[in-house]
């Protein structure tokens, strides 16, 4: 990884590894380990390649379970619109990905069922006016006992049967989003209009102009972005490291540089028996406007959070054999300064920041630069 170093440094940087004739002795030192330990650099090439030092600092760190899942829409956030009657589709007034509000006109439709149900439903609510008027002035003969008793029964058991369809067809009516009590007057609707039951974006048409549709057919379905949250597919060996109230970070795979938040709702208690995996659920915390339904992403839930000590990732040195060191600042003598290589044992990485394990003294830590360094044994 390393191998062009030598003629850079040959080229820009004259570094020195302090040999025999330069060895000092430990007190004059002030180093038991000795010079030739050290790696030395002028302050010149120190500043040329803009190293720079700092410390360990206290970080926050994060034990994750890494899952994959989808943005999907809630089941109050999406909908299937159809034509509650049959009849054939006259206007289209809507676009795919179009913005609808609920109670806004989709399309419309012209039945000849739909004008059958207005003349029953006027027959019928004639029909339960005059029963309504003929129970009334029984029931007051009946009282004052004029009528006789089977006659007021009967105008009852009549009143009540019309009563019960009067309002059958007003409530179902009430579904068409017409107004019953304009066909009580005779003013009948021409066409009905099918109308969008949620507030959201227009993700599929199913129908066109001329088309005879059905009341199990699906003319066009509505998702409200503003109801997204994350469906998550965690393994079973990883269940049991999830609560609710989890923190969790999230991507799509395309920018994984973009990273959103979210919270732990839900942990389910049945295994997918293809996926083998168990469908977890979680709260967007800020919906973004280039979330889609069904958008595959890639997350970490937090199952573990704690502060120790840490440094920047570019402040370690990767060796071959998967270790890991760090450069200390020993001394600056004169124009040089001395670094003294550490291997060290890391934990976990977050934002940037490396967890180390292994006690270090208090020095100054080459944070920036690292990889300038010449290659070293």
């Amino acid at each position: 990884m390393r191998f062009y170093k030598h003629f850079f440094w040959g080229v820009l940087v004259s570094v020195a590894l302090l040999g025999c004739g330069n060895k000092k002795s430990g007190s004059e030192a002030g180093d038991s380990t000795g010079d030739s330990a050290l790696v030395a650099i002028s302050n010149r090439q120190f500043e040329a390649m803009q190293m720079e030092f700092g410390e360990l600092q206290e970080a926050q760190f994060h034990e994750s379970v890494k899952v994959n899942g989808h943005v999907i829409s809630s089941v109050r956030g999406q909908a299937q619109v159809t034509s509650r009657i049959p009849g054939t589709i006259r206007i289209i007034s809507r676009e795919l990905g179009d913005f609808v509000s609920a109670g806004s006109v989709l399309c419309t439709v012209e039945s000849n069922d739909f004008i059958v149900l207005q003349q029953d439903f006027a027959t019928v609510s004639n029909q339960f006016n005059e029963a309504k008027k003929a129970y009334e002035r029984l029931q007051t003969l009946y009282r004052d006992s004029i009528a006789a008793r089977k006659d007021f029964i009967a105008a009852e058991s009549a009143y009540n049967s019309l009563l019960a369809q009067y309002n059958g067809m007003k409530h179902r009516l009430s579904l068409l989003n017409v107004d019953p009590a304009q066909i009580e007057k005779g003013d009948f609707y021409r066409i009905l209009e099918v109308r969008s039951p949620i507030d959201g974006y227009i993700t599929q048409v199913n129908s066109m102009i001329g088309e005879y549709v059905t009341p199990e057919k699906m003319l066009m379905t509505i998702v409200n972005a503003n109801q997204f949250y994350l469906q998550l597919d965690v393994y079973e060996k990883d269940i049991a490291q999830l609560a609710v109230g989890q923190n969790i970070w999230f991507y799509n795979s395309s920018n994984p540089s973009e990273k959103f938040s979210a919270k732990l709702t839900r942990t389910g208690k049945s295994i997918d028996p293809e996926k083998k995996t168990i469908v977890c659920t979680a709260q967007i915390e800020s919906i973004n406007s280039g979330f889609v339904n069904n958008m595959y992403v890639e997350a970490e839930v937090s199952v573990k959070e704690y502060t120790a000590k840490g440094i920047p990732g570019d402040a370690l040195e990767a060796l071959a054999d998967g270790t890991y060191r760090i450069y200390l600042l020993e001394k600056k003598s004169g124009d040089n300064i001395y670094l003294k290589s550490v291997s060290v044992t890391t934990g976990l990485t977050s934002n940037n920041m490396v967890e180390i394990k292994t006690p270090l003294p208090t020095q100054q830590v080459l944070v920036k630069g690292v990889y300038n360094l010449p290659a070293t044994e």
